[in-house]
């Protein structure tokens, strides 16, 4: 007796919880449709000494994989978070070489063939006011060129009152800040009750 009126709660549950995670992995940057995008839970697994909790939204522009096209390596992120990141031009540093050493790490794991000698990323950042940074990562792109990549980076920083979350916007892309692309990127906003 007890079993038939367990199961259909576990069923009801199950579908609760699955509607919600549905719901939660919903991405929250509004870029074209034919942009590839993707969104991950805190703590990252391929960064996980990045300490907070929350989530990673990316959104790729079209033919982001593509060697020697004006989009190569171009794309947005957001890291919508909990806790107050404190940021300070050495933190972005640092977490940017961690987050983008871990992608390699990743990229190695997963069986990609890589020369033997591999510099760590390396990340410098100039603050602009109080809600932006500018900068630049010295990493390597493991899975597409197999080449030593320089990404210029702009971070675009905001608290959300409504909703308690810190919202970090990363533009990335190898492309000179003058290039083109930058529109593109500059247009992708937040789809948030704080924009």
């Amino acid at each position: 007796m007890k079993i038939t009126k367990t199961i259909p709660f576990f069923l009801s549950a199950l579908f609760f919880i699955q509607c919600s995670t549905n719901k939660t992995s919903k991405n929250i940057l509004l870029s074209p449709k034919e942009w590839n995008s993707k969104v991950i839970e805190f703590p990252l697994e391929f960064a996980p000494s990045i300490q907070y909790s929350g989530r990673e939204f990316t959104s790729f522009l079209p033919n982001y994989d593509k060697q020697g096209t004006p989009s190569y390596f171009s794309y947005v992120f957001l890291w919508e978070i909990n806790q107050n990141p404190a940021l300070s031009t050495k933190k972005i540093e640092l977490e940017l070489e961690t987050y983008f050493d871990g992608l390699l790490e990743n990229a190695l794991e997963k069986g990609n063939s890589l020369p033997s000698k591999i510099t760590k990323s390396k990340a410098f950042f100039e603050k602009i006011n109080d809600s932006k940074y500018v900068g630049k990562v010295l990493t390597f792109d493991a899975i597409h060129a197999k080449k030593p990549l320089s990404l210029n980076i702009i971070l675009d920083y905001s608290f959300c009152s409504k909703q308690n979350n810190h919202l970090l916007f990363f533009k990335v892309s190898p492309q000179d800040l003058e290039h083109q692309i930058w529109k593109k990127l500059k247009k992708v906003s937040i789809d948030s009750e704080c924009e």
